[in-house]
């Protein structure tokens, strides 16, 4: 695991999680907007890139950050923000509750299954095989993330594609296959840790169908989470792809939860 800091010189601290198909640099430009607010710790996977480790699983994961956090005296989180994979790894941090945080993001985080466990290792399989067919055909990459709505204005899709294509061949076998069973059958306590904690879920419209069940899971996991719809938007596609309009909704969030606060104070 590698951590990557911004905007140190700010008291308040946001933990970054992001998703698992895209290279650091995808989200560079949300990142910045937030370091403007926030010391932001940006999370990079084993396993993700060329990093020599192979990525494990998600309790792993939160260990490692846990860990790393409270070696630097880190014992308490302003915010955090979780994608996809991301989300999966913030939904077991809150659910652990070793380092508490005021307000949480999770967007289109992955929640457990709940089905059997043949069922699972057939899903496993499927999302396995599709990741590895992505990665080694720029054919493939190309038709189900199009270049056209999968790159920001002003840049070469053309570079952006050839970084991406060798980004994703760095994934190994092993790590390929733990992220999609870990990031699906994770652990979690039976109840949350009471911290307090504000959480509100987010999902693109366009993903509501395929994030179903996640929902239902949150709503039942965390009963006080707040969901929230992202109008026209696909999965991660809001902090790869729009990060202004990321950053008015997160600090939205984040405001309205401190002004409540200040309000009960």
């Amino acid at each position: 695991m590698r951590t990557l800091e911004y905007g140190k010189e700010h008291e308040k601290t946001l933990l970054f999680l992001p998703c698992t198909a895209e290279p650091e640099w995808a989200f560079a430009d949300s990142v910045g907007l937030l370091s403007q607010d926030y010391h932001v710790i940006q999370i990079v996977y084993d396993g993700h890139g060329e990093t020599g480790e192979d990525f494990i699983s998600v309790e792993t994961t939160v260990d490692e950050v846990t860990d790393w956090l409270q070696a630097r005296g880190i014992t308490h989180l302003n915010a955090a923000y979780g994608c996809s994979l991301g989300g999966a790894c913030l939904t077991r941090f809150l659910a652990l509750g070793k380092i508490p945080v005021e307000r949480a993001v999770i967007d289109a985080g992955i929640t457990p299954y709940r089905m059997p466990l043949i069922l699972r290792r057939l899903a496993c399989l499927r999302d396995n095989l599709g990741f590895r067919l992505i990665a080694k055909s720029r054919k493939v990459l190309e038709t189900v993330y199009p270049p056209e709505r999968w790159t920001m204005p002003g840049r070469d899709p053309v570079k952006e594609y050839d970084a991406l294509a060798a980004y994703l061949k760095t994934y190994s076998k092993r790590t390929v296959r733990n992220i999609f069973w870990s990031a699906n059958n994770y652990t979690l306590p039976t109840k949350p840790a009471e911290m307090g904690c504000q959480i509100t879920y987010w999902y693109g419209e366009e993903e509501k169908q395929a994030r179903h069940s996640n929902i239902c899971f949150i709503k039942q996991y965390f009963p006080r989470a707040q969901l929230h719809e992202i109008p026209k938007m696909d999965h991660a596609e809001l902090v790869m792809m729009y990060p202004q309009e990321f950053y008015r909704r997160i600090m939205a969030f984040l405001t309205q939860a401190q002004a409540a606060q200040n309000e009960r104070g």
